[in-house]
């Protein structure tokens, strides 16, 4: 869920892997939802699976990422993949982004911000690995087939403009089957790791799960765990924008929704917001869900730390946030199992 149009009201996007018909784009009007699809421009692909609303540009209005999916060629994954990356036309459905307009329209940018490949996304999330403010985007890859081994794919946001492809670079490009994603600052030192679960849809089509420990970027960061009193307990839907300065006194502005994020994973609902060349915090605006929707303001934040921030207090609270030293042996973990 997200909002379609920059209002109190909340929207709803559903994805269909077997049916073959478009995905839904749904606006909440009090109590009920109303098809808008067609009318936001919201109609491909037709064969999708994971589906989430984020601000990827940073504009504050909520964008929809709507991934490809085509169950009729899971026997054919790595065909349309090595086709990809010959740069040979492939019939794979591909993923979808839609830019929100602000109107209750969105427009189709997948092609010029370069996500458009043909990925077979199955537990696929999204964060900020670089802490430059801009959320990334980690696609798990995979298809029933025992033969269907091909990359997980990490997409780093360029400053809203563009997504650029950073597997191999980044590490990221297990070849594993990736069931489930979770961004989350996992050694509590600021940055966020990527978990992923791996492993098919067949007993015994099995495989250790992978963390990705953030090796860190030299940009500011502040993390926040909201804390709801009117609202639900943890504050999940809440609308949160940091206001910063850099050094050279320019303004910017950050935008997060507390949420799990995308598919088959769930990040953490504290809210590790990546603050780029930032150097000071002005103040963080919240708005806080339903049934509450008020709007509060709290100032006095330092870059670099981690605060609690409770609903009708009006003041942050710092919290104790100590790195946590992970192991450097590997083996051992947990696995990926589906139960009959």
């Amino acid at each position: 869920t997200g909002g379609v149009e920059s209002n109190a009201e909340s929207g709803a996007a559903g994805s269909n892997a077997e049916s073959g018909a478009a995905g839904s784009a749904l606006s909440a009007f009090g109590r009920r939802f109303e098809e808008v699809g067609k009318l936001a421009g919201v109609t491909e692909p037709f064969f999708s699976f994971p589906t989430w609303f984020f601000d990827y540009d940073n504009d504050s209005d909520l964008d929809l990422f709507v991934s490809g999916y085509d169950l009729r060629r899971l026997g054919r994954v790595g065909e349309d993949y090595g086709a990809e990356l010959l740069g040979l036309e492939s019939p794979g459905e591909r993923p979808r982004l839609y830019r929100n307009r602000g109107d209750g329209t969105f427009e189709d940018v997948s092609e010029s911000v370069g996500l458009d490949d043909v990925v077979y996304s199955m537990g696929s999330n999204f964060g900020d690995i670089d802490t430059d403010g801009y959320l990334d985007i980690y696609v798990g890859t995979g298809a029933p087939d025992f033969r269907s081994i091909v990359p997980n794919k990490m997409y780093r946001n360029e400053g809203g403009k563009f997504f650029a492809d950073v597997t191999l670079p980044g590490g990221f490009g297990h070849v594993q089957k990736g069931h489930g994603i979770a961004f989350a600052d996992v050694d509590n030192d600021g940055d966020q790791d990527v978990y992923a679960v791996m492993g098919g849809a067949y007993q015994g089509d099995v495989f250790q799960n992978a963390l990705f420990q953030n090796p860190g970027f030299d940009h500011a960061w502040v993390t926040l765990v909201l804390e709801g009193t009117k609202s639900n307990r943890s504050a999940i839907g809440a609308s949160v924008s940091v206001h910063t300065r850099d050094a050279d006194g320019a303004e910017h502005m950050f935008h997060r929704i507390v949420c799990t994020g995308g598919s088959f994973g769930s990040s953490s609902l504290q809210l590790e917001v990546g603050l780029g060349d930032s150097s000071q915090i002005e103040s963080v605006d919240v708005v806080w869900p339903y049934p509450s929707h008020a709007r509060e303001t709290f100032g006095k934040l330092e870059i670099g730390n981690r605060y609690r921030l409770r609903e009708g207090s009006g003041q942050a609270t710092r919290m104790a946030y100590e790195p946590i030293p992970l192991g450097s042996q590997t083996g051992g973990g947990h696995e990926h199992h589906h139960s009959d």
